[in-house]
């Protein structure tokens, strides 16, 4: 006869293994000096299973920064794999890299860069799809205001006004891959993923604060000068991206309406 430790040990185990797979995609490119901390937070939440760092053709040391953090790690810590691309293919065909390799119902992206993650808000930002009643498809993680100044009131700011942009995002993992484009979308694969997702009104989409939570900006990384043409190009290729949507959008909606005046005036 089983005692009642054994019997909750074992209600655990089902409730486990019932739970959806999860698999934490990490896309670098040249981010060896913040890299390492934004996986230790990963590495210690409870909800995720796996996870794996692609780093997209880096000239810096980010994936050897990456297997001395797993030479490090005790045996029985949580899989990790690492992917090198020789070459950068860019952030969009880095996630679709991760994603068709994952093994998990179940995709967390999270940007490389970010400062102040903690465990608690990896498992807060998969909140929404795992829950049994009423799960989500896709939640986006929103940061809350940290730096003080006009800086961190502008991060704060634009990152609410352009939430569709944001790199931190759990989704189902069928849904990710039905996105069109990824591989070419580069900077503007969140836009392509937002898009696609909130045109299907029957999609459910939810938000999560991740408070204290933040990340360089490119002119921080790179100098003024670079760091202001890398935005100008990341901007250019998120909005050519919603642009293309929306023109997709439009032109499915107007063969739609072909196709029911046929069917209407067909059938008199």
């Amino acid at each position: 006869m089983s005692s009642p430790t054994d019997q909750g040990t074992l209600e655990k185990q089902n409730k486990l293994s019932k739970r959806s797979r999860v698999s934490a995609v990490i896309p670098a490119y040249n981010e060896e000096e913040r890299v390492v901390d934004v996986l230790e937070a990963i590495a210690n939440s409870t909800k995720v299973d796996e996870i794996l760092v692609v780093t997209d053709g880096c000239t810096d040391d980010t994936a050897g920064r990456v297997r001395a953090w797993l030479q490090q790690r005790p045996s029985g810590a949580m899989p990790v794999r690492l992917f090198e691309l020789r070459t950068n293919i860019g952030k969009g065909g880095a996630m679709a890299h991760g994603a068709h390799v994952a093994d998990a119902d179940i995709l967390l992206f999270l940007d490389a860069d970010l400062i102040g993650l903690q465990p608690h808000q990896v498992d807060d930002l998969l909140a929404p799809l795992l829950r049994e009643d009423k799960p989500a498809d896709m939640a986006l993680g929103l940061f809350g205001a940290v730096r003080g100044g006009l800086l961190g009131w502008w991060l704060s700011y634009n990152h609410r006004l352009y939430s569709f942009m944001t790199g931190q995002r759990a989704i189902r993992r069928d849904l990710f891959l039905a996105v069109p484009g990824l591989t070419r979308s580069r900077f503007g694969v969140e836009a392509a993923i937002t898009c696609f997702v909130k045109s299907d009104p029957e999609l459910k989409v939810e938000y999560t604060y991740l408070h204290a939570v933040t990340h360089p900006i490119k002119e921080e990384k790179l100098g003024p000068w670079r760091g202001f043409r890398k935005r100008t190009q990341m901007y250019r290729q998120v909005w050519g991206t919603m642009l293309r949507h929306r023109a997709k959008i439009e032109m499915t909606k107007q063969r739609n309406k072909a196709q029911e005046r046929i069917e209407r005036f067909g059938n008199k």
